[in-house]
C-alpha cells in the first residue's frame, strides 16, 4: 500500500500550489504589461502615425499633382486659344495686305493703261498731223506737176495712180 500512496500524492491536486501558480502568472502578465506592452503599444502607435502622416502626404501629393494638370490644362487651352487668334489675325492681315497689294496693282495698272492711251492719241496726233503734212506736200507736188504740163486723161488717171501709190507707202 505503500506504493499507493506515493502514486496518489504524485497524482493528487495541492491547492496551494495552484495558487502559488496562479499568483506568479498573474504577476509576470502585469510585468510583462508593465515593461513590454506599453513600448510595444507605444511602437506601433509612432508607426500608425507615421503611415496616417505617409498616407496624408500622399494625398496632399495627389491633390497638387491633380491641380497642377488642371493648370496645366487650362494654360494649354489658353494657349491654344491665343495661338489660333493669332493665326486668324496673320490671315486677316494677309488678306488685306493681298486685297491692297491688288487695289495698288489695279491702280497702277489704270494709270499705266491711261499713260499708254494718251501716248496712243499722242502719236495718233502725230501721224494724223505728218500725213496732212504728207498729203499737202504731195498735193502741191502733184499740183506743180500738172501745171508743169498739160495732162492728158491717161497722164492724169497715171498721176493719180502715181499719187495713191506714194500716199499707200507713205502710211505704212
Amino acid at each position: 500500500m505503500l506504493l499507493e500512496v506515493q502514486t496518489l500524492d504524485i497524482i493528487s491536486v495541492n491547492i496551494w500550489q495552484i495558487l502559488i501558480s496562479l499568483c506568479n502568472l498573474l504577476i509576470l502578465f502585469l510585468v510583462i504589461k508593465k515593461f513590454l506592452f506599453g513600448p510595444v503599444n507605444r511602437v506601433f502607435e509612432a508607426r500608425r502615425a507615421d503611415i496616417d502622416k505617409t498616407y496624408n502626404e500622399a494625398e496632399d501629393a495627389k491633390a497638387a499633382a491633380e491641380s497642377a494638370r488642371t493648370t496645366y490644362e487650362e494654360k494649354l487651352t489658353a494657349v491654344r486659344e491665343e495661338g489660333g487668334a493669332i493665326l486668324r489675325d496673320a490671315k486677316a492681315r494677309a488678306e488685306r495686305l493681298s486685297s491692297d497689294i491688288v487695289t495698288e496693282a489695279r491702280a497702277e495698272a489704270d494709270v499705266i493703261r491711261a499713260r499708254a492711251e494718251a501716248d496712243i492719241l499722242q502719236e495718233k496726233k502725230k501721224a494724223k498731223s505728218e500725213l496732212q503734212d504728207e498729203i499737202s506736200t504731195l498735193s502741191v507736188e502733184l499740183a506743180e506737176k500738172i501745171l508743169e504740163r498739160e495732162i492728158d486723161e491717161n497722164a492724169q488717171r497715171d498721176l493719180i495712180a502715181d499719187f495713191l501709190a506714194n500716199l499707200g507707202d507713205t502710211n505704212e
